[in-house]
């Protein structure tokens, strides 16, 4: 008998379906009979959980029919172990079964009436009629929050309890996934979400707008909001979410600097005593909050000062004036953080002459990959990568060479002398040979009678007293 109505529910479901492919139904027709369906729905779902239990119940399963559930409907055994275990609470409540069999209650709220059961009591649910009225009316997302408000009224604790046990489950995970990208997943207590979440819409909105007005100026696509939801996670948990980008201090490191007494060095510790890195205390000093202290002998801390920022929002307003955002390569200011070219773990001052502003990438290029500022003049600095040399603007001689080449003449043919008394074991010239080399390319360029003077041999006035006294040599440097 189940077997032939089972059947004809679903030769009836068959031929609804065959005037939906035919296109044969009316709107109004289809209107009237959805409600029609929902109920078929919620009855075939009580009827699986039912039947799953009651097999699992015979056949000693051990785990309420959930693992028969998710091989007949094709379930996760996840959703099917909160399908039987909605089914067992409500079942406690005759007129919230009902609701849910016939259709009246969507099986979302059917969940949160279940979890209203196993927190307070069958009795308390089934004697309040307006929560049913409201499990019927309500949309899931609605109906989710009156249930928790009712639960946590009628928790004998205020919801005490509850809120315990939402703290204990609170955390987060990191993995790689399968496609390269690393995800997260966290879940909190109800504060705590909130506030991480209000937090990250704060500053993901600044992230939007500021990306709304810097669009016609950038040929970067603009970001979408869950994009800069991503971004205002990293930039909150670098400590560079602030409204200035100028870097406001988060209290989630201390560190401890002093100066070594044997080597002068600065050494920086964490309270517990583990070492940091020069590079990662620079880093960390671009964007802190210093404070001076000064202890006596014993270590006790006889004098303190007041706390201050390294970088002000007047200093940061003047620094996007002048850059537009990152120094280097142009980065939306949002995303930037000043940066002490002279590092402010050394002395570096905080004005504006030792300060640009530098995205998160080339911040972390300088600090931890070793690419090096090199200051201008004229105040616009550059960024350059490690192990590359850098040469000045050329610039013409003022006057006419000290060594002359082979096809030039000269005014008199030098004599080839003894190698230098500070000449090294391969023969080449030493630090007096270069002198006498030098003052005979002089007295070439001062005229004849200098020149002979020169070829005569240097004086004591010209190489000073230590000079030895023998012919000239041939100059250092030739080009032939």
């Amino acid at each position: 008998m189940l077997i032939d109505s089972a059947r004809r529910a679903e030769a009836a479901a068959k031929e609804m379906l065959t005037y939906i492919n035919d296109d044969s139904a009316s709107c109004a027709e289809m209107r009237e009979a959805l409600p029609v369906c929902t109920a078929l729905m919620a009855a075939a779902s009580a009827f699986q959980a039912g039947a799953a239990r009651l097999i699992a119940r015979a056949e000693r399963h051990g785990d309420g029919g959930a693992q028969v559930l998710a091989d007949t409907a094709g379930l996760s055994r996840r959703d099917a172990h909160s399908q039987v275990k909605t089914a067992e609470a409500i079942g406690a409540v005759p007129a919230v079964r009902d609701a849910v069999e016939s259709g009246r209650v969507s099986q979302a709220n059917a969940r949160r009436l279940a979890d209203a059961v196993k927190k307070t009591s069958a009795a308390d649910v089934e004697s309040d009629s307006e929560l049913l009225a409201k499990a019927e009316s309500m949309r899931p997302e609605q109906f989710a929050r009156e249930a928790r408000r009712w639960t946590a009224d009628h928790q004998a604790d205020g919801g005490e309890s509850e809120y315990r046990r939402q703290r204990a489950r609170r955390c987060v995970r990191i993995w790689d996934g399968d496609d390269g990208m690393v995800h997260l997943r966290g879940q909190f207590d109800t504060v705590t979400g909130r506030r991480i979440e209000n937090r990250l819409r704060a500053e993901a909105g600044r992230l939007h707008d500021t990306d709304k007005k810097h669009a016609a100026d950038t040929d970067v696509g603009r970001r979408s909001f869950d994009q800069c939801m991503a971004d205002a996670l990293d930039n909150l948990t670098s400590g560079g979410g602030t409204s200035n980008g100028s870097g406001k201090p988060f209290a989630d490191i201390c560190v401890v600097a002093h100066v070594d007494d044997a080597t002068g060095e600065l050494i920086a510790e964490l309270p517990d005593g583990e070492r940091l890195p020069t590079a990662v205390l620079e880093h960390l000093s671009c964007n802190a909050k210093l404070t001076g202290v000064v202890y006596d002998r014993c270590g006790k801390p006889i004098w303190r000062t007041q706390s201050r920022r390294t970088a002000t929002e007047s200093q940061w307003q003047l620094l996007i004036a002048k850059w537009g955002g990152c120094f280097h390569c142009g980065a939306n200011p949002g995303i930037c953080q000043g940066h002490h070219i002279e590092p402010a773990s050394q002395g570096g001052p905080t004005k504006l002459d030792n300060l640009v502003p530098a995205c998160w990438s080339c911040h972390h290029r300088i600090h931890h990959d070793n690419w090096r500022i090199h200051k201008h003049p004229d105040g616009w600095h550059t960024l350059h990568p490690p192990d590359r040399t850098h040469h000045g603007p050329a610039r013409a001689p003022g006057h006419p060479p000290l060594f002359k080449s082979r096809a030039q003449p000269e005014f008199a043919a030098p004599t080839p002398a003894e190698p230098d008394a500070a000449a090294g074991p391969t023969g080449r010239p030493g630090p007096q040979t270069a002198r006498a080399a030098l003052h005979r390319a002089r007295a070439a360029r001062d005229g004849p009678e200098a020149a002979r003077a020169t070829d005569a041999g240097p004086t004591d006035s010209t190489l000073g007293q230590d000079s030895p006294h023998h012919a000239s040599e041939e100059p250092l440097f030739t080009s032939c």
